[in-house]
Protein backbone atom coordinates (compact mmCIF):
# COMPACT_ATOMS: atom_id res chain seq x y z
CA UNK A 1 0.00 0.00 0.00
CA UNK A 2 1.43 3.33 -1.06
CA UNK A 3 1.58 5.85 1.76
CA UNK A 4 -0.24 8.61 -0.11
CA UNK A 5 -3.20 6.39 -1.05
CA UNK A 6 -6.36 6.49 1.06
CA UNK A 7 -7.21 3.18 2.73
CA UNK A 8 -10.46 1.62 1.58
CA UNK A 9 -13.28 -0.61 2.78
CA UNK A 10 -14.92 -2.56 -0.06
CA UNK A 11 -18.29 -4.16 0.70
CA UNK A 12 -19.22 -6.75 -1.91
CA UNK A 13 -22.97 -7.34 -2.13
CA UNK A 14 -23.85 -10.48 -4.07
CA UNK A 15 -26.74 -10.50 -4.20
CA UNK A 16 -27.87 -14.13 -4.38
CA UNK A 17 -27.17 -16.14 -7.52
CA UNK A 18 -24.39 -13.92 -8.88
CA UNK A 19 -21.49 -16.34 -8.19
CA UNK A 20 -21.03 -14.95 -4.69
CA UNK A 21 -20.25 -18.33 -3.08
CA UNK A 22 -17.60 -18.97 -5.73
CA UNK A 23 -16.07 -15.54 -5.17
CA UNK A 24 -16.19 -15.81 -1.38
CA UNK A 25 -14.50 -19.22 -1.46
CA UNK A 26 -11.67 -17.74 -3.50
CA UNK A 27 -11.42 -14.59 -1.34
CA UNK A 28 -11.15 -16.83 1.72
CA UNK A 29 -8.69 -19.41 0.36
CA UNK A 30 -6.51 -16.74 -1.23
CA UNK A 31 -6.59 -14.45 1.82
CA UNK A 32 -2.82 -14.58 2.33
CA UNK A 33 -2.13 -13.61 -1.28
CA UNK A 34 -4.67 -10.81 -1.00
CA UNK A 35 -3.03 -9.55 2.18
CA UNK A 36 0.37 -9.46 0.47
CA UNK A 37 -1.24 -7.16 -2.07
CA UNK A 38 -2.67 -4.89 0.60
CA UNK A 39 -6.14 -6.37 1.18
CA UNK A 40 -7.45 -7.94 4.40
CA UNK A 41 -10.24 -10.49 3.92
CA UNK A 42 -11.00 -11.13 7.60
CA UNK A 43 -12.04 -14.32 9.34
CA UNK A 44 -15.08 -13.26 11.33
CA UNK A 45 -17.70 -15.79 10.20
CA UNK A 46 -19.10 -18.48 12.46
CA UNK A 47 -22.20 -19.44 10.48
CA UNK A 48 -20.27 -19.59 7.18
CA UNK A 49 -16.50 -19.56 7.24
CA UNK A 50 -15.88 -17.96 3.85
CA UNK A 51 -18.33 -15.03 4.01
CA UNK A 52 -19.32 -12.26 6.41
CA UNK A 53 -22.94 -13.11 7.10
CA UNK A 54 -22.41 -12.65 10.84
CA UNK A 55 -21.82 -8.96 10.12
CA UNK A 56 -24.55 -8.49 7.52
CA UNK A 57 -27.17 -10.28 9.65
CA UNK A 58 -26.75 -7.77 12.49
CA UNK A 59 -27.01 -4.40 10.79
CA UNK A 60 -28.79 -2.84 13.78
CA UNK A 61 -25.66 -3.18 15.90
CA UNK A 62 -23.86 -0.68 13.69
CA UNK A 63 -26.55 1.90 14.40
CA UNK A 64 -26.44 1.25 18.17
CA UNK A 65 -22.62 0.96 18.20
CA UNK A 66 -22.81 -2.12 20.39
CA UNK A 67 -23.04 -5.87 20.04
CA UNK A 68 -20.89 -8.81 19.02
CA UNK A 69 -20.91 -8.10 15.27
CA UNK A 70 -20.04 -4.44 15.86
CA UNK A 71 -17.12 -5.40 18.13
CA UNK A 72 -15.86 -7.91 15.55
CA UNK A 73 -15.98 -5.23 12.88
CA UNK A 74 -13.99 -2.82 15.07
CA UNK A 75 -11.34 -5.51 15.59
CA UNK A 76 -11.04 -5.92 11.82
CA UNK A 77 -10.67 -2.19 11.22
CA UNK A 78 -8.12 -1.81 14.04
CA UNK A 79 -6.03 -4.66 12.67
CA UNK A 80 -6.18 -3.17 9.19
CA UNK A 81 -5.22 0.27 10.56
CA UNK A 82 -2.21 -1.17 12.40
CA UNK A 83 -0.96 -2.96 9.30
CA UNK A 84 -1.92 -0.34 6.72
CA UNK A 85 -4.34 -2.65 4.89
CA UNK A 86 -7.49 -2.14 2.88
CA UNK A 87 -10.48 -4.27 3.95
CA UNK A 88 -12.70 -6.48 1.78
CA UNK A 89 -16.04 -7.81 3.08
CA UNK A 90 -18.49 -10.00 1.19
CA UNK A 91 -22.01 -11.13 2.03
CA UNK A 92 -25.30 -11.44 0.18
CA UNK A 93 -26.92 -10.14 3.36
CA UNK A 94 -25.59 -6.63 2.76
CA UNK A 95 -28.32 -6.26 0.13
CA UNK A 96 -30.86 -5.90 2.95
CA UNK A 97 -29.07 -2.91 4.43
CA UNK A 98 -30.60 0.54 4.16
CA UNK A 99 -29.05 3.96 3.74
CA UNK A 100 -28.63 4.49 7.46
CA UNK A 101 -26.58 1.31 7.87
CA UNK A 102 -24.09 2.29 5.18
CA UNK A 103 -23.97 5.80 6.67
CA UNK A 104 -23.10 4.26 10.03
CA UNK A 105 -20.29 2.21 8.48
CA UNK A 106 -18.92 5.31 6.77
CA UNK A 107 -18.81 7.15 10.10
CA UNK A 108 -17.23 4.21 11.95
CA UNK A 109 -14.36 3.75 9.46
CA UNK A 110 -13.28 7.39 9.70
CA UNK A 111 -10.82 8.37 6.98
CA UNK A 112 -11.22 5.17 4.99
CA UNK A 113 -13.05 5.37 1.68
CA UNK A 114 -16.19 3.21 1.47
CA UNK A 115 -16.73 1.39 -1.83
CA UNK A 116 -19.91 -0.66 -2.37
CA UNK A 117 -19.92 -3.27 -5.16
CA UNK A 118 -23.20 -4.73 -6.40
CA UNK A 119 -23.58 -7.55 -8.95
CA UNK A 120 -26.59 -7.13 -11.23
CA UNK A 121 -28.23 -10.11 -12.91
CA UNK A 122 -31.31 -10.43 -15.11
CA UNK A 123 -34.27 -10.07 -12.69
CA UNK A 124 -36.26 -13.03 -14.03
CA UNK A 125 -33.26 -15.38 -13.98
CA UNK A 126 -32.43 -14.19 -10.47
CA UNK A 127 -35.97 -14.88 -9.30
CA UNK A 128 -35.93 -18.42 -10.73
CA UNK A 129 -32.41 -19.22 -9.49
CA UNK A 130 -33.25 -18.00 -5.99
CA UNK A 131 -36.33 -20.23 -5.96
CA UNK A 132 -34.20 -23.20 -7.04
CA UNK A 133 -31.74 -22.46 -4.24
CA UNK A 134 -34.48 -22.12 -1.63
CA UNK A 135 -36.13 -25.32 -2.81
CA UNK A 136 -32.84 -27.22 -2.63
CA UNK A 137 -32.28 -26.11 0.98
CA UNK A 138 -35.67 -26.59 2.59
CA UNK A 139 -39.42 -26.02 2.35
CA UNK A 140 -40.39 -23.70 -0.50
CA UNK A 141 -43.58 -23.01 -2.48
CA UNK A 142 -44.01 -24.25 -6.02
CA UNK A 143 -42.38 -22.20 -8.75
CA UNK A 144 -45.68 -20.66 -9.99
CA UNK A 145 -46.61 -19.65 -6.43
CA UNK A 146 -43.12 -18.23 -5.84
CA UNK A 147 -43.21 -16.08 -8.98
CA UNK A 148 -46.88 -15.03 -8.81
CA UNK A 149 -46.50 -12.66 -5.87
CA UNK A 150 -43.71 -10.40 -7.22
CA UNK A 151 -45.33 -10.37 -10.67
CA UNK A 152 -48.47 -8.80 -9.21
CA UNK A 153 -46.52 -5.63 -8.50
CA UNK A 154 -43.07 -5.95 -10.08
CA UNK A 155 -42.02 -2.35 -9.43
CA UNK A 156 -42.21 -3.02 -5.68
CA UNK A 157 -40.50 -6.42 -5.83
CA UNK A 158 -36.79 -6.07 -5.13
CA UNK A 159 -35.68 -8.94 -7.35
CA UNK A 160 -37.69 -7.56 -10.29
CA UNK A 161 -36.71 -3.95 -9.62
CA UNK A 162 -33.03 -3.82 -8.54
CA UNK A 163 -33.16 -0.03 -8.24
CA UNK A 164 -34.98 -0.52 -4.93
CA UNK A 165 -31.66 -1.77 -3.54
CA UNK A 166 -29.23 0.14 -5.70
CA UNK A 167 -30.82 3.59 -5.71
CA UNK A 168 -30.75 4.56 -2.02
CA UNK A 169 -27.07 3.70 -1.54
CA UNK A 170 -26.02 5.49 -4.72
CA UNK A 171 -27.53 8.69 -3.35
CA UNK A 172 -25.16 8.76 -0.38
CA UNK A 173 -22.32 11.27 -0.77
CA UNK A 174 -18.77 10.08 -0.16
CA UNK A 175 -19.42 6.47 -1.19
CA UNK A 176 -18.00 4.90 -4.35
CA UNK A 177 -20.37 2.55 -6.14
CA UNK A 178 -19.67 -0.12 -8.76
CA UNK A 179 -22.20 -2.39 -10.45
CA UNK A 180 -20.86 -5.56 -12.08
CA UNK A 181 -23.06 -6.70 -14.97
CA UNK A 182 -23.35 -10.45 -14.49
CA UNK A 183 -24.74 -11.24 -17.96
CA UNK A 184 -22.19 -9.04 -19.74
CA UNK A 185 -19.34 -10.70 -17.86
CA UNK A 186 -20.65 -14.13 -18.89
CA UNK A 187 -21.18 -13.02 -22.50
CA UNK A 188 -17.54 -12.01 -22.70
CA UNK A 189 -16.49 -15.32 -21.10
CA UNK A 190 -14.71 -13.52 -18.27
CA UNK A 191 -14.08 -15.03 -14.85
CA UNK A 192 -16.08 -12.88 -12.44
CA UNK A 193 -13.60 -13.40 -9.58
CA UNK A 194 -10.58 -12.25 -11.62
CA UNK A 195 -12.65 -9.44 -13.11
CA UNK A 196 -13.62 -8.25 -9.62
CA UNK A 197 -9.99 -8.23 -8.49
CA UNK A 198 -8.89 -6.30 -11.57
CA UNK A 199 -11.75 -3.79 -11.65
CA UNK A 200 -12.38 -3.15 -7.96
CA UNK A 201 -9.13 -4.00 -6.13
CA UNK A 202 -6.67 -3.19 -8.95
CA UNK A 203 -5.08 -6.64 -8.60
CA UNK A 204 -4.08 -7.87 -12.05
CA UNK A 205 -2.07 -11.01 -11.32
CA UNK A 206 -4.39 -13.34 -9.39
CA UNK A 207 -6.71 -16.07 -10.58
CA UNK A 208 -9.29 -18.30 -8.94
CA UNK A 209 -8.00 -21.38 -7.15
CA UNK A 210 -11.40 -22.82 -6.19
CA UNK A 211 -13.95 -24.16 -8.69
CA UNK A 212 -17.45 -22.71 -9.17
CA UNK A 213 -19.81 -23.55 -6.31
CA UNK A 214 -23.54 -24.15 -5.91
CA UNK A 215 -24.07 -25.63 -9.35
CA UNK A 216 -27.79 -25.86 -10.06
CA UNK A 217 -29.25 -29.30 -9.36
CA UNK A 218 -31.43 -31.11 -11.91
CA UNK A 219 -35.01 -29.89 -11.54
CA UNK A 220 -36.07 -33.44 -10.61
CA UNK A 221 -33.75 -33.47 -7.60
CA UNK A 222 -34.74 -29.92 -6.62
CA UNK A 223 -38.43 -30.84 -6.57
CA UNK A 224 -37.69 -34.04 -4.65
CA UNK A 225 -35.79 -32.12 -1.95
CA UNK A 226 -38.60 -29.58 -1.72
CA UNK A 227 -41.18 -32.31 -1.12
CA UNK A 228 -38.93 -34.23 1.27
CA UNK A 229 -38.37 -31.11 3.37
CA UNK A 230 -42.10 -30.53 3.56
CA UNK A 231 -42.95 -34.14 4.45
CA UNK A 232 -40.22 -34.54 7.06
CA UNK A 233 -40.65 -31.14 8.71
CA UNK A 234 -36.88 -30.85 8.48
CA UNK A 235 -35.61 -27.74 10.31
CA UNK A 236 -34.06 -24.99 8.26
CA UNK A 237 -33.39 -21.26 8.42
CA UNK A 238 -30.69 -19.09 9.91
CA UNK A 239 -31.27 -20.27 13.48
CA UNK A 240 -30.66 -23.87 12.49
CA UNK A 241 -27.61 -23.15 10.36
CA UNK A 242 -25.15 -23.06 13.29
CA UNK A 243 -26.13 -26.41 14.72
CA UNK A 244 -27.39 -28.73 12.00
CA UNK A 245 -27.36 -29.56 8.30
CA UNK A 246 -30.12 -28.30 6.06
CA UNK A 247 -32.06 -30.74 3.91
CA UNK A 248 -29.95 -30.07 0.81
CA UNK A 249 -26.81 -31.03 2.72
CA UNK A 250 -28.50 -34.23 3.87
CA UNK A 251 -29.06 -35.14 0.23
CA UNK A 252 -25.53 -34.09 -0.69
CA UNK A 253 -23.65 -35.95 2.06
CA UNK A 254 -25.91 -38.84 3.08
CA UNK A 255 -27.24 -39.99 -0.28
CA UNK A 256 -24.86 -41.82 -2.60
CA UNK A 257 -24.35 -40.66 -6.20
CA UNK A 258 -26.25 -43.75 -7.29
CA UNK A 259 -29.22 -42.85 -5.08
CA UNK A 260 -29.35 -39.30 -6.45
CA UNK A 261 -29.08 -40.55 -10.02
CA UNK A 262 -31.95 -42.96 -9.34
CA UNK A 263 -34.13 -40.16 -7.95
CA UNK A 264 -33.57 -38.01 -11.04
CA UNK A 265 -34.12 -40.91 -13.45
CA UNK A 266 -37.23 -42.18 -11.64
CA UNK A 267 -38.95 -38.80 -11.72
CA UNK A 268 -37.92 -38.05 -15.31
CA UNK A 269 -39.11 -41.46 -16.58
CA UNK A 270 -42.25 -41.93 -14.49
CA UNK A 271 -43.55 -38.40 -14.00
CA UNK A 272 -43.09 -36.81 -17.41
CA UNK A 273 -46.78 -35.88 -17.38
CA UNK A 274 -46.21 -33.70 -14.31
CA UNK A 275 -43.42 -31.69 -15.96
CA UNK A 276 -44.33 -28.10 -16.76
CA UNK A 277 -42.78 -25.17 -18.61
CA UNK A 278 -43.24 -21.59 -17.46
CA UNK A 279 -42.53 -18.85 -20.00
CA UNK A 280 -42.24 -15.20 -18.98
CA UNK A 281 -41.91 -12.41 -21.56
CA UNK A 282 -39.17 -9.82 -21.27
CA UNK A 283 -40.83 -7.44 -23.73
CA UNK A 284 -43.09 -6.06 -21.02
CA UNK A 285 -43.47 -2.42 -20.12
CA UNK A 286 -42.11 -2.97 -16.62
CA UNK A 287 -39.08 -4.97 -17.75
CA UNK A 288 -38.03 -2.52 -20.44
CA UNK A 289 -38.65 0.52 -18.24
CA UNK A 290 -36.57 -1.07 -15.49
CA UNK A 291 -33.70 -1.69 -17.90
CA UNK A 292 -33.82 1.86 -19.28
CA UNK A 293 -33.83 3.34 -15.78
CA UNK A 294 -30.89 1.16 -14.77
CA UNK A 295 -28.82 2.19 -17.78
CA UNK A 296 -29.64 5.86 -17.22
CA UNK A 297 -29.02 5.77 -13.46
CA UNK A 298 -25.88 3.65 -13.40
CA UNK A 299 -24.03 5.16 -16.33
CA UNK A 300 -20.27 4.73 -15.99
CA UNK A 301 -20.70 2.80 -12.74
CA UNK A 302 -21.53 -0.28 -14.85
CA UNK A 303 -18.68 -2.70 -15.51
CA UNK A 304 -18.16 -3.82 -18.17
CA UNK A 305 -20.18 -1.31 -20.16
CA UNK A 306 -22.68 -3.26 -22.29
CA UNK A 307 -21.66 -3.46 -25.93
CA UNK A 308 -25.24 -3.64 -27.21
CA UNK A 309 -26.66 -0.94 -24.97
CA UNK A 310 -28.90 -3.55 -23.33
CA UNK A 311 -28.13 -5.02 -19.91
CA UNK A 312 -30.41 -8.04 -20.23
CA UNK A 313 -31.31 -10.45 -23.02
CA UNK A 314 -34.42 -9.72 -25.06
CA UNK A 315 -35.89 -13.20 -25.51
CA UNK A 316 -38.56 -14.72 -23.23
CA UNK A 317 -37.45 -16.54 -20.09
CA UNK A 318 -38.37 -20.25 -19.99
CA UNK A 319 -38.16 -22.34 -16.80
CA UNK A 320 -39.14 -25.91 -15.97
CA UNK A 321 -40.74 -27.34 -12.84
CA UNK A 322 -43.06 -30.18 -11.78
CA UNK A 323 -46.68 -29.98 -10.68
CA UNK A 324 -46.41 -31.17 -7.09
CA UNK A 325 -49.91 -32.66 -6.80
CA UNK A 326 -49.42 -34.78 -9.93
CA UNK A 327 -45.88 -35.70 -8.92
CA UNK A 328 -47.09 -37.06 -5.60
CA UNK A 329 -49.59 -39.30 -7.36
CA UNK A 330 -46.82 -41.27 -9.06
CA UNK A 331 -46.26 -44.53 -7.08
CA UNK A 332 -42.52 -44.65 -7.80
CA UNK A 333 -42.09 -41.10 -6.48
CA UNK A 334 -44.09 -41.84 -3.31
CA UNK A 335 -41.88 -44.86 -2.73
CA UNK A 336 -38.74 -42.75 -3.09
CA UNK A 337 -40.01 -40.18 -0.60
CA UNK A 338 -40.96 -42.82 1.96
CA UNK A 339 -37.57 -44.50 1.64
CA UNK A 340 -35.71 -41.19 1.99
CA UNK A 341 -37.58 -40.11 5.12
CA UNK A 342 -35.46 -42.31 7.42
CA UNK A 343 -32.33 -40.29 6.61
CA UNK A 344 -33.99 -37.06 7.76
CA UNK A 345 -34.62 -38.26 11.32
CA UNK A 346 -32.45 -36.62 13.96
CA UNK A 347 -31.76 -40.05 15.44
CA UNK A 348 -30.41 -41.44 12.16
CA UNK A 349 -26.80 -42.16 13.24
CA UNK A 350 -24.94 -40.60 10.27
CA UNK A 351 -27.08 -37.45 10.45
CA UNK A 352 -26.66 -37.19 14.24
CA UNK A 353 -22.89 -37.53 13.86
CA UNK A 354 -22.73 -34.86 11.15
CA UNK A 355 -24.83 -32.45 13.22
CA UNK A 356 -22.41 -32.91 16.13
CA UNK A 357 -19.56 -32.24 13.73
CA UNK A 358 -21.20 -29.05 12.51
CA UNK A 359 -21.62 -27.72 16.04
CA UNK A 360 -17.96 -28.51 16.73
CA UNK A 361 -16.99 -26.67 13.53
CA UNK A 362 -18.92 -23.56 14.56
CA UNK A 363 -17.28 -23.58 18.00
CA UNK A 364 -13.85 -23.93 16.38
CA UNK A 365 -14.61 -20.92 14.16
CA UNK A 366 -15.42 -18.90 17.27
CA UNK A 367 -12.08 -19.83 18.82
CA UNK A 368 -10.18 -19.15 15.60
CA UNK A 369 -11.77 -15.72 15.26
CA UNK A 370 -10.75 -14.69 18.78
CA UNK A 371 -7.22 -16.01 18.29
CA UNK A 372 -6.76 -14.04 15.06
CA UNK A 373 -8.16 -10.78 16.39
Amino acid sequence: MKQHEQLRLVMHIGPHKTATTYMQANFHHNAEDLQRRGWLYPVVGERVATAHHDLSDNEGQFLRRKGKAFEDFLKVIRKADREGLNVLLSSEGFRRWKKEHFEAIREIIGERRLHVVYALRDPLDTLYSFWAQKASMGPAPSLPAWIARPLKNPSRATYLNPLREIGPVMELPGIDYTVLLFEEIRRRKLDIYAYFLQTVLDIQDMKATRPPANERLPIELTEFIRMLAKDSGFPTGRGNSRKALHIGQVIRFLFTPEEKTRIVATIAENAAGARRTLTLPRETRHFRNTERRLVSTLGSRMHPLPESGNIFVQTPATYTYYDEDELRQVPAVRELLQSAMRKTRKTYPPLAAMNIGKRMLVNWRKIRKHVRF
